[in-house]
């Protein structure tokens, strides 16, 4: 049977709901009574808790048309978050031939527009894009995740809070999937801003070869072992403040047996 929301559950998600409450559908109190309702009816709930070492990973989501928008959250002892990521995730299907998810992920930003035409590129290079608008259509299945943005505080990095908010974020968006799983993956490679926690800033965000390339680097080298390929789109941009956020991503397929107990 599954496990209702607890105090302690509750108190995590109000908490990120609060930092979030302008962008959400709703407000938290909804949310949270949306989370209850699938829990009474026996549903794939929403969110997930899970504690490791001394952290508290937070994981939740809404829809958003037939994608889901999915974001976690690290906490460390004093509630204070120390990293996050964010995410869209959807069927394949829609990802590759759904209108509506194809104009939402474009025009978003051009980093997450990038992300859907690298993904739908790199996978299926028979077909036109963006394939929503091809009249010849090839089946594929799986599920899609686009991950807009990650980033561990830099006092805590090295202790493999990436690599598990990674492996948390891949589970959670599965939940509803069980036998052979099929999970495409993406990432842009951009330079490390922080949007939450000790190291974000009110100042605004300017491109610096010199400074954000080795952080990007190091970036390539941490994808690339959890099984990612690096890509690189055209050459990068060496001039002050130009885009070269824009040229690297990093794609994944994987493939699992879920099995449900």
């Amino acid at each position: 049977m599954m496990e209702k929301m607890n105090p302690y559950e509750e108190r995590y998600l109000r908490k990120s709901f609060e930092i979030l409450k302008e962008w959400m559908p709703c407000d938290p109190s909804a949310m949270i009574s949306e989370y209850r309702s699938e829990e009474e009816k026996q549903q794939v709930s929403g969110y997930d808790i899970l504690e490791k070492d001394e952290y508290v990973y937070c994981v939740f989501s809404w829809k958003e048309g037939k994608a889901e928008r999915d974001i976690l959250f690290v906490y460390d002892s004093r509630m204070r978050i120390i990293a996050d990521m964010a995410a869209v995730s959807c069927s394949m299907d829609a990802f590759v031939y759904d209108e509506d998810v194809y104009e939402q992920l474009s025009t978003e930003n051009d980093w997450v527009y990038l992300e859907h035409y690298t993904l739908c590129q790199t996978m299926f290079p028979s077909l036109a894009y963006p394939a929503c608008r091809d009249t010849q259509k090839e089946k594929v299945s799986g599920t899609a995740l686009l991950v807009t943005n990650a980033y561990v505080t830099r006092a805590f990095r090295q202790r493999g809070i990436f690599t598990d908010m990674h492996s948390l974020m891949c589970s959670f968006v599965l939940r509803r999937v069980s036998g052979t799983a099929e999970l495409y993956s993406v990432f842009a490679l951009d330079p490390d801003v922080a949007c939450y926690g000790p190291d974000s800033s009110d100042e605004p965000y300017i491109y610096s070869f010199e400074k954000d390339e080795p952080d990007r680097e190091r970036n390539r080298k941490v994808i690339a072992s959890l099984g990612y390929e690096p890509l690189r789109l055209e050459e990068t941009e060496t001039q002050e403040n130009s885009d070269g956020t824009k040229l690297w991503f990093a794609v994944r397929k994987q493939t699992d047996t879920i099995i449900d107990f």
